[in-house]
């Protein structure tokens, strides 16, 4: 039985170690996640400060947390896939397939070459670390005066490859824990059966959703909307369906409303900004958990180090391959920059080290390595190439080019 005030201490913990990493990131412009991982680490690995009940404590409600980051990482990427602008968006989600697609496949031939891993497994290492993410991504973009090309790139890459990273990493998933008892066409159905359930209840509650709110004018349809796609992931889930799918299509009608409630003569009101407001106070104490947790659970290992650093360069060998054919050369550097790994990966990397297993755990220790890797290189990266792109911008500028955002 849980014991209610250790709980209500652990919230309390992870709410102003969560003010405690914001305030430092604000004094340093160190990283949040290094902060929030570092302190994990100094609490218990190191410093032995923290009983180990208490961080017991935090791993029952590990997938709880997990499950609420889920929702809001696919609703918020949802969201942000706009109907009208996806071929102004093309290359942005261009990239974010191939962020995940890629590494999947480079990583899984390099683990079963180097160690032996069964393809499938380094194939789940390659899907988790391959995203970037939009915590730090988002916040750099948004406060940059680069033109609105650059911008959306930014923003749609970071977002909508944490959306296929989960996406591919449930179906690989299906298959690690299962391979034994699959064969190709009994994969393949319950793929189909998975993803079935889950595209008809998406469809059906975002359209059902949508008339709601067009009866329910003036109230706060925001907060509600956000209860319904937790609602859903649940109800999807408890149904065998794949829920994180059925969050996309709920938030790609969400936040569509607008064209949509065009055709269907619907006239609603979302208040998205107060929607963002509540998502981002969610999205805070699920950051703060999860980064000082593993923290705190992490295993401080050379081995661990040596590996991470390797697959850290393999990821920044994909990332120059990717940018350099595809994006215009005053942003290369600018956009090659944009690599440190984050929330994404620590949830997924949580959810394997809470099945467990030999394979399972290696991915969260590696997992655990390269987000701090890629957050030590994007910080110094970013910054230099930020100030690149800026005098490269100043002097267009006054060659008479502008577009900013």
């Amino acid at each position: 039985m849980i014991n209610v005030d250790l709980l209500l201490i652990a919230i309390a913990m992870i709410i102003l170690i969560g003010y405690l990493g914001d305030a430092l990131f604000r004094a340093t412009r160190i990283p949040e996640i290094l902060i929030l991982m570092f302190i994990g680490i100094l609490l218990v690995p190191i410093g032995h400060l923290i009983p180990i009940r208490y961080v017991e404590v935090l791993r029952l409600f590990a997938p709880l947390f997990g499950s609420i980051a889920l929702v809001i990482i696919m609703f918020d990427g949802g969201r942000r896939i706009d109907f009208s602008s996806l071929t102004a968006s093309a290359l942005g989600l261009f990239l974010g397939l191939l962020d995940i697609i890629i590494p999947m496949v480079i990583i899984a031939f390099l683990m079963n070459f180097l160690f032996d891993w069964p393809y499938v497994y380094g194939a789940l290492l390659g899907t988790i670390v391959g995203e970037t993410t939009s915590i730090v991504i988002v916040p750099v973009a948004a406060r940059m005066k680069i033109p609105s090309d650059l911008y959306n790139l930014a923003v749609t890459e970071a977002t909508f490859n944490s959306v296929v990273e989960i996406l591919i990493f449930y179906l690989l998933l299906v298959f690690a824990t299962g391979a034994s008892s699959f064969s190709p066409q009994s994969y393949a159905k319950y793929v189909v059966d998975y993803l079935s359930v889950a595209v008809f209840m998406g469809l059906l509650m975002g359209f059902l959703w949508l008339f709601i709110l067009n009866i329910l004018k003036g109230t706060r349809g925001y907060v509600a909307t956000i209860g319904i796609a937790f609602l859903l992931y649940g109800v999807v889930d408890y149904l065998g369906g794949a829920a994180v799918v059925a969050i996309l299509i709920f938030a790609m009608i969400i936040g569509n409303y607008r064209s949509i409630g065009q055709h269907l003569n619907l006239f609603i009101d979302i208040r998205e900004k107060d929607m963002e407001i509540v998502e981002g106070e969610l999205e805070f104490i699920v950051r703060t958990f999860f980064f000082v947790f593993i923290g705190m659970i992490a295993l401080i290992s050379i081995t661990y180090l040596i590996y991470s650093i390797l697959i850290t360069a393999v990821l920044l060998l994909i990332r120059y391959a990717e940018v350099m054919p595809l994006v215009k050369k005053e942003y290369r550097g600018f956009v090659w920059s944009l690599m440190p790994r984050g929330l994404t990966v620590a949830v997924l990397a949580s959810i394997l080290y809470s099945i467990g297993g030999t394979y399972f755990n290696d991915i969260f220790y590696l997992s655990f390595m390269v987000i701090i890797i890629t957050n030590i290189i994007a910080s110094i990266a970013i910054s230099y190439s930020a100030h690149a792109l800026e005098t490269t911008l100043k002097v267009d500028e006054g060659n008479g080019n502008s577009g900013t955002n």
